[in-house]
């Protein structure tokens, strides 16, 4: 996957290369990290264009947008930027972010982590992971747009009650909530042309992490 704000270098006067990967909110902290996949969308007909950036502004943070909104108006030699080892256009920065399938198995490993720490006991470790999967989803928003309405209600009918029961150290409430946003998952899976992607938990805790209450 891109390291972007660490190898990309500004080319003349622009901060073009960097404005895509932060215009993304993409981090190196995600869960599970892929090297970048093709999905199943034809490479040339993903759903993040290089000129929606500058259309989706409300959706980024104003510490990126001074850089966002430059991209409309350069030229098309500083639509590019270099790194060690070759030179990228916006185009081609674009084509490499994260798809949905490589977003989603980040969020799938956090759902794990998420339900076996709950049931540990470690509260702290389980609010962690609901979190992550709501930034993860996010930015899955932010790179296919099309999913953005039913991921925003499924932030706020699911992830939010998860967090509160991880808050209020709930088991009950907490399975609740697990329970009803994995199945919500695995409808909108349907709705969306993927009803052969059915998610359950791994009858076996992760082996990376201590999942016991401290």
């Amino acid at each position: 996957m891109l390291a972007g704000r660490r190898t990309l270098r500004r080319r003349r006067e622009s901060a073009a290369g960097l404005a895509v990967v932060a215009a993304a909110g993409l981090s190196q902290h995600d869960a599970e990290p892929y090297v970048a996949r093709r999905d199943d969308d034809p490479p040339r007909q993903r759903d993040l264009a290089v000129g929606e950036i500058a259309d989706r502004l409300y959706e980024i943070p104003a510490a990126v947008t001074v850089h966002v909104r430059t991209i409309a108006v350069m030229s098309e030699d500083a639509k590019a930027a270099s790194t060690e080892h070759a030179e990228l256009t916006l185009e081609e920065i674009a084509e490499l972010l994260p798809g949905t399938g490589e977003i989603m198995a980040s969020v799938g490993t956090c759902w794990w982590k998420c339900a076996y720490a709950a049931r540990g006991g470690n509260w702290e470790l389980a609010a962690y992971f609901v979190r992550r999967v709501r930034s993860l989803q996010r930015k899955l928003a932010v790179v296919r747009p099309k999913y953005s309405g039913d991921l925003a209600a499924f932030e706020e009918q699911h992830i939010a009650p998860a967090l509160a029961a991880c808050d209020g150290h709930d088991r009950r409430a907490f399975d609740r909530a697990f329970a009803a946003a994995t199945d919500k998952a695995n409808e909108l899976h349907v709705k969306w042309a993927k009803p052969y992607i059915h998610w359950t938990l791994p009858d076996e805790p992760p082996k990376d992490l201590e999942l016991s209450s401290p």
